[in-house]
């Protein structure tokens, strides 16, 4: 039964990671291949159909990577929502938050951080659950620690920042993989920034920006003053740490970033049936902190029938 058990917990991980997908993809989409020989002629021109379109939408968010910030009416997503009306083309930033699988056990049991998200106030249960479950590919099996409130601050999908090298995630990641550094875990660990300024409520920045430990001047002005720019428009990284009076090699820079890590695409094929995929931002290695060598998808699933 352990043997099961932890088979299961590296299976999480490896979907929670992109790992396989990234390394593997091409397995994971054969079978879906196969799958579609195995139904009706239709369904399968259908759904191959709709991969092939997919890969299109895909490659042309390519020049989203050249631009210094992402937001949800960024031109070149206009542009491709303008161009796949048709199919209600859509996208949703779902890495920026905070992601509990990666949030190092400092940042859990952060008092303010803890009260923002936890029900109990304390992020001392929620380890303990993490402990002995294990990461998590899913934010679902969260809900019964997290406030209503901060339920939509939450996020499972990320990249795990190299300055996180004593966390869980880290430890459990290199056991998986049998690596000790950074370099070896690229491009699951790098330093792409946690969140993206401009995706998010602007209102739940404020725990981070008020941490002691962030040594902050005046923080709570300073997160005023940050909110209020965020919410007259999108914001570039020296914005943040002007405003912030922080430099940019501030450890606070390594959450507040103004680029998305995964993107969510939907996409409405006809009534009854829609394809959702995940794309991913790969760092571009040895690159700036936001620099990204391409989008690459590494998940879809089709809904309905």
């Amino acid at each position: 039964m352990k043997n099961d058990e932890g088979s299961l917990e590296l299976g999480a991980v490896l979907m929670l990671m992109f790992i396989a997908a990234l390394i593997g993809g091409g397995v994971l989409f054969a079978a879906s291949g196969m799958g579609y020989m195995r139904s009706d002629t239709r369904d399968a021109a259908e759904k191959n159909a709709a991969d092939l379109l997919l890969d299109e939408i895909v490659a042309e968010m390519q020049p989203l990577a050249l631009y210094p910030y992402d937001h949800a009416n960024s031109e070149v997503l206009d542009e491709l929502r303008w161009k796949h009306s048709g199919n209600a083309l859509e996208f949703d930033d779902i890495s920026s938050g905070y992601n509990l699988n990666f949030l190092s056990d400092a940042d859990l049991a952060d008092p303010l951080l803890a009260r923002f998200i936890f029900r109990d106030n304390s992020g001392s249960n929620f380890i303990r659950w993490r402990n002995a479950n294990g990461l998590s590919p899913s934010k679902e099996p969260w809900r019964e620690f997290i406030k209503d409130d901060a339920w939509e601050a939450c996020v499972s999908h990320g990249w795990l920042h190299a300055s996180d090298m004593e966390s869980f995630a880290f430890g459990k990641a290199s056991a998986s993989f049998g690596a000790v550094s950074e370099d070896s875990l690229f491009p699951l660990v790098n330093y792409f920034p946690r969140i993206n300024v401009n995706a998010v409520d602007p209102e739940i920045l404020r725990p981070l920006i008020l941490r002691g430990s962030f040594r902050v001047q005046r923080p709570g002005e300073k997160a005023d003053a940050l909110i209020s720019r965020l919410r007259s428009g999108a914001l570039l990284p020296a914005d943040i740490s002007s405003t912030l009076q922080i430099p940019v090699s501030h450890p606070l820079m390594a959450y507040l970033g103004t680029k998305t890590a995964f993107w969510k695409i939907t996409l409405r094929l006809r009534d009854g049936l829609s394809l959702q995929a995940v794309v991913a931002a790969i760092p571009k290695k040895d690159g700036g902190a936001q620099e990204i060598e391409r989008y690459q998808l590494i998940e879809r699933s089709f809904i309905g029938n």
